[in-house]
């Protein structure tokens, strides 16, 4: 009896030893998964920023493009002003040398005129002279 007794001691004793392993086990693997939990809620909110983040710098994107966009629409404008300007301004220095050749026309003309009215002048004077001397 004696040694049943001492059998189920030792028995008790290792099951016991199995039961205090067992509870470190489980505490250690419940400090693990803590761990482990907190680890997930730290590269969550590190996610959760970095989406934040990500759109924030799709919004500055888009506010880029738009302002791209915008920029290139004044450009291709002032562009077509160029443009417009250029051919305003072709027309008018085909304008001035028509009129710069007009000009030389009448003066060509003024002096034939007055060279006409200078030796017409002179004629009549001559002629004065001839007929105040008769």
């Amino acid at each position: 009896m004696q040694a049943e007794i001492a059998g189920t001691r030792e028995q008790i004793a290792r099951r016991e030893a199995e039961i205090f392993a067992s509870q470190r086990d489980v505490q250690a693997k419940s400090d693990a998964a803590y761990g482990l939990r907190k680890d997930i809620d730290n590269l969550t909110y590190e996610l959760a920023k970095l989406k934040e983040e990500k759109a924030r710098d799709q919004d500055e994107i888009n506010s880029l493009k738009d302002l791209n966009s915008c920029k290139e629409r004044e450009n291709c404008d002032n562009d077509n002003r160029i443009k417009a300007l250029d051919y305003d301004l072709f027309k008018a220095q085909e304008r001035a040398s028509e009129l710069s050749k007009l000009a030389d026309l009448r003066e060509f003309d003024l002096r034939r005129t007055t060279e006409a009215y200078e030796a017409a002048h002179a004629d009549l004077l001559r002629a004065r002279d001839e007929q105040a001397r008769l």
